[in-house]
């Protein structure tokens, strides 16, 4: 193969190798190929190679273990920061999964004139990234969110297929960018006639409203989201 540059080399291999992972290529317990292997695959250096291993080591997907290699550990650390309990109880009892549904795919949109969040005056004019989904358990709606990202530098976006189902794996695959933080609050409110529906809600009962703003290692860019729970059958666990 021939060489890459030398500015790209452990990157690209941390790339494909944090793709492979993500998509299931390699899943928990694989063992990744050897330094030697890696090395040969890409015409590189080991220190290169192992330059890569360990930027994925710090990322929480892999574990190098000494005299047996890089171990695929647990998938990448996402800031989704809230789980519902009982999840575990219904897929047994239920043999069902959690699932995604999109409502709406990724449509670019002007943003909304009262948009909760403040926001720059790149974002404004790079417009706006819009999605809807919901999450299921078997049948039951569980949590509907609205997401909205700005559109700066994220060419082609509307038109991709979302990895795994997964707005943070497609980001962190396809453009490199990891969520690092989040400022969030909390607030119940009344359903109303948009939730009701979404979540098989009568109007009026009661929903967890989760605001979020979620930093990334991109400067200047930042993902919104607005998550509403149906706590009629689930309780939220922070």
């Amino acid at each position: 193969m021939k060489k890459l540059k030398e500015t790209a080399r452990y990157l690209t291999v941390q790339k494909d190798l944090r793709r492979s992972i993500i998509e299931g290529k390699y899943k928990v317990g694989d063992l990744l190929p050897s330094e030697n292997e890696l090395c040969s695959k890409y015409g590189i250096a080991r220190m290169t190679v192992r330059n890569a291993l360990s930027n994925l080591e710090s990322e929480g997907l892999i574990e190098r273990q000494k005299g047996k290699g890089s171990i695929v550990k647990l998938k990448r650390k996402s800031i989704e920061l809230l789980s519902i309990k009982g999840f575990t109880e219904i897929m047994k009892s239920r043999e069902s999964k959690i699932d995604t549904v999109f409502l709406q795919k990724p449509v670019l949109l002007d943003w909304e004139d009262d948009f909760y969040w403040p926001l720059s005056e790149a974002e404004i004019a790079a417009k706006c990234i819009y999605l809807k989904r919901i999450r299921m358990s078997g049948e039951k709606p569980i949590m509907m969110e609205k997401t909205y990202l700005s559109n700066m530098d994220l060419a082609n976006f509307c038109k991709e297929e979302f990895i795994n189902k997964s707005l943070f794996d497609t980001l962190i695959v396809n453009h490199d960018i990891e969520m690092t933080g989040v400022v969030q609050k909390f607030r119940a409110i009344p359903a109303n006639a948009e939730l009701a529906d979404s979540l098989q809600l009568n109007i009026g009962a009661p929903v967890l409203e989760i605001i979020r703003k979620l930093t990334t290692n991109r400067e200047g860019f930042f993902v919104y989201s607005f998550a509403y729970c149906n706590t009629d059958d689930f309780t939220i666990e922070a």
